[in-house]
């Protein structure tokens, strides 16, 4: 079902904003930062490729830079329960059972995450990785025992996966509605808070509902799929469907993924880039590749004490885009705490280097105001009214700005509009750009919805309808046919 004439074409990105109500108290203040199993090991794992990178982060300064978590993704549990229900594992592959490695990781002063999904069964189940389909590893009729368990095993955060829940027709926010309600039973039980990461991949919106019922929400689908290299184009998609700054708030933040930060297939700048857009973002900072066999750039990027420090700046704000003078070159601002201090990416999204022109009025500064290079380390010089420099084609350059203003927030551009699936009326399908292509001419089709980025669209004050941040909706040669 193809709209006739109807095509994906080059545009430019917009920032979105979006309205919640009031969230719930949350079991952290600032972005959960740590590492997660999946992007580099998918479902082959077990105690020892846990522990190698629990340790890893302790030694390689990642603990001290404030990394903690050390979360374990889908592929530890293959469905099995004993005769009252509670999850059994393969002692084998786990010695000493779940409970050992999460009483390892917090004995190196880390904190233990682990995975489930919100149906009856798993991601592995459907789409297994380095590992035979196994039924029955969701928790679905199971969410009192299962985060019980989770819970009393010593685990702090919890990743819940929709796989299943997507099969099975479930209703996202009913479904982490029960399973928060379940960890809030638990926590009641043993004390101890767990982070819940929502992980529908932005299917019906969790920006509007899930602060008020979770840490961390995803807004779309995965960064990087096993087997493949990591991709600048996935980055800038991932980061175009986070853009929900009125969602975000100290506790509770939209999730773009996990890092793929020293990955096969990124070059350093490319590495510092992403960094640099989930930070501007708030965004919680998960690395996934190898700790135990990073190399020394890589470790160096990801323990940027400056970078870090804006990511996990107390206020929570998100970066929002506050200027695009050009088509592709553009400007994102973030609010930190403090007085007159501003976080500021210039985002080159073209094929040629570009200068791009920070203005102290779009960032609600007046005066004279000075400018960091956080990735540099240097101070680049005070300057009266803006900042220009000319950035590499497709990267950013992260600054901090500081100067005179009590303005509150940065604003959106006032260009921007409001990233979401468009459906039929009477179909209840989504518009769709057919298998995810990101070429000019892919064609544009109705088809179910499901959330993904090829179905995530931005209208524009100049009437464009905008996909992947960078492709408009277009009709084929200018027909009119």
């Amino acid at each position: 079902m193809v709209p006739v004439g109807w095509a994906v074409a080059d545009g430019a990105a917009a920032a979105t904003t979006r309205t919640v109500a009031g969230a719930a108290v949350a079991a952290v203040t600032t972005p959960p930062m740590g590492w997660a199993s999946w992007n580099t090991f998918a479902a082959q794992i077990n105690y020892n490729v846990i522990k190698a990178q629990a340790d890893a982060m302790v030694s390689s300064g990642m603990k001290d830079a404030g990394y903690e978590y050390v979360n374990i993704d889908e592929g530890w549990w293959q469905g099995t329960r004993d005769a009252s229900g509670n999850i059994t594992v393969d002692t084998a592959e786990w010695p000493g059972g779940m409970k050992a490695i999460a009483d390892y990781i917090h004995s190196k002063g880390l904190k233990a995450g682990i995975y489930t999904d919100a149906g009856r069964n798993g991601c592995g189940y459907y789409y297994p990785t380095g590992r035979p389909a196994a039924p029955n590893t969701g928790s679905e009729g199971h969410y009192d025992q299962d985060f019980l368990q989770f819970s009393r095993w010593g685990f702090d955060f919890v990743k819940v996966d929709w796989c299943g829940g997507s099969a099975e027709g479930l209703n996202p926010r009913t479904a982490y509605q029960a399973i928060s309600d379940a960890i809030d039973r638990a926590t009641a039980q043993t004390g101890r808070p767990m982070v819940l990461s929502v992980c529908d991949w932005g299917v019906q919106s969790p920006w509007d509902w899930a602060p008020g019922m979770s840490t961390m929400w995803r807004t779309s689908g995965d960064i990087i799929y096993w087997g493949q290299t990591a991709s600048m184009d996935r980055v800038l998609a991932n980061f175009d469907s986070a853009q929900h700054p009125a969602s975000q708030s100290p506790g509770h933040y939209n999730d773009p993924d996990m890092l793929v930060v020293g990955m096969n297939g990124f070059s350093a700048a490319q590495n510092r880039t992403h960094l640099g857009l989930w930070a501007i973002s708030g965004a919680p900072l998960l690395a996934g590749n190898n700790l135990a066999t990073m190399s020394a750039e890589t470790r160096a990027i990801l323990t940027n004490r400056e970078v870090l420090a804006v990511d996990q700046d107390p206020l929570g704000r998100q970066g929002v885009k506050v200027a695009e003078d050009l088509s592709g070159r553009q400007v994102y601002a973030k609010v930190l705490s403090g007085t007159g201090r501003r976080a500021v990416l210039l985002l080159n999204r073209t094929t040629s280097p570009a200068a791009i022109t920070a203005r102290w009025s779009d960032l609600g500064l007046t005066g004279p105001a000075s400018v960091r290079n956080l990735w540099a380390g240097t101070d680049a010089g005070t300057f009266d009214g803006s900042y220009t420099m000319t950035v590499p084609a497709r990267e950013a350059v992260l600054l901090t700005v500081t100067g005179s203003g009590t303005t509150p927030s940065a604003s959106p551009s006032p260009t921007s509009g409001t990233t979401s699936a468009i459906k039929g009326v009477g179909s209840g399908r989504c518009l769709d750009v057919n298998g995810a292509s990101q070429a000019n001419g892919a064609q544009a089709q109705i088809w179910d919805c499901n959330g993904q980025a090829n179905q995530r669209w931005t209208p524009t004050a100049s009437g464009e309808l905008r996909v992947y941040g960078n492709k408009c909706l277009d009709v084929n040669n200018r027909g009119t046919a």
